[in-house]
């Protein structure tokens, strides 16, 4: 059978859409399309009467109960109360919280269930994922400066210049790499290649203005990457201000300014705020210690910006 698949356009994402693929081609089946998705301000609203092509694959997303196969690991995957007061686990649908990236658990799900045995680049893809969306680097400076290729192709993952049919084919290249050839062949794509020296070159410009553009308030740093015109790193808060608990970053890409909030993970304190939740009551989500949430205007981000860093102080 052949699949449409759905995916968070991030690390975790592409990778997670990189294994079902390989699962699917070890079992003579296939992906016909690629369609990358990322939270907006309506997305959970409409999610139910969403227009997929049938039949189709989510992983790393909102859970849909038409999907054929869904994995997914975050505290905010129902869009419906009811949806989640009547999911079943079974072979194709797997909910865990506890796993650190949708790709490892839907790896080790498909092996246990299916006795999928990836190749060994894909085993390092997985464990690839696990780092990245958990951010569990060593340090900030590994995260913004590292030569890793998984890692540069993590800053890739948000072309802010593709139009949507472009960009689902920017992610259908990856994935289709990915699935096929070790990271470091991917990152050699040519436009792949070409997205991570603009980004590199956009956070070294960011990098010596960012004085200008953080504000630091009790425990909280807030940094407007939008007077850059850059795609900041999520790590460049803990990187300057390796004291703080908490950072919050707005880009702009997309159509849609983007908040990304997370705690510092290199700073060992008590996680007292599910930011994923607290995220999810302005229409975003996420996981306990990272989350993002997104708006059309400046001044709706900015006003959310302001009560979650006014939150955050207050709880830690």
């Amino acid at each position: 059978m052949n699949y449409h698949l759905y995916f968070h356009n991030d690390f975790d994402g592409v990778a997670s859409g990189a294994v079902m693929l390989d699962f699917l081609k070890s079992r003579g089946n296939d992906i016909i399309s690629f369609t990358p998705i990322n939270y907006s301000p309506t997305l959970k609203k409409n999610w139910a009467n969403f227009k997929f092509r049938e039949p189709f694959i989510i992983i790393d997303f909102l859970y849909h109960p038409k999907a054929s196969w869904w994995f997914d690991h975050h505290p905010t995957s129902f869009a419906r109360k009811v949806w989640r007061e009547k999911f079943k686990g079974d072979k194709n649908h797997v909910f865990d919280l506890i796993k650190k990236s949708a790709c490892d658990l839907m790896a080790g799900h498909l092996k246990k269930e299916f006795n999928y045995k990836p190749p060994k680049f894909i085993a390092g893809l997985i464990k690839w994922a696990t780092i990245i969306d958990s951010a569990s680097y060593k340090s900030a400076k590994e995260a913004i400066e590292s030569r890793q290729p998984a890692i540069k192709l993590a800053l890739a993952l948000d072309p802010i210049n593709f139009k949507a049919r472009a960009m689902a084919k920017y992610f259908e290249a990856i994935i289709k790499s990915l699935a096929c050839e070790p990271i470091a062949k991917t990152v050699q794509i040519p436009i792949v290649k070409k997205e991570i020296r603009r980004i590199e070159k956009k956070n070294k410009e960011a990098e010596q203005v960012f004085g200008k553009i953080s504000v630091l308030t009790d425990k909280v740093v807030f940094i407007d990457g939008t007077k850059t015109g850059a795609q900041l790193s999520n790590f460049f808060g803990y990187y300057f201000y390796p004291e703080i608990d908490y950072a919050a970053t707005l880009e702009f890409y997309g159509k849609y300014y983007h908040l990304i909030v997370g705690k510092n993970p290199w700073k060992k304190i008590p996680a007292r705020v599910h930011i994923g939740e607290m995220l999810n009551k302005y229409g975003g989500g996420g996981h306990r210690t990272v989350g993002g949430v997104e708006r059309k205007t400046k001044s709706e981000i900015l006003k959310i910006a302001e009560e979650v860093i006014e939150y955050l102080n207050k709880s830690r």
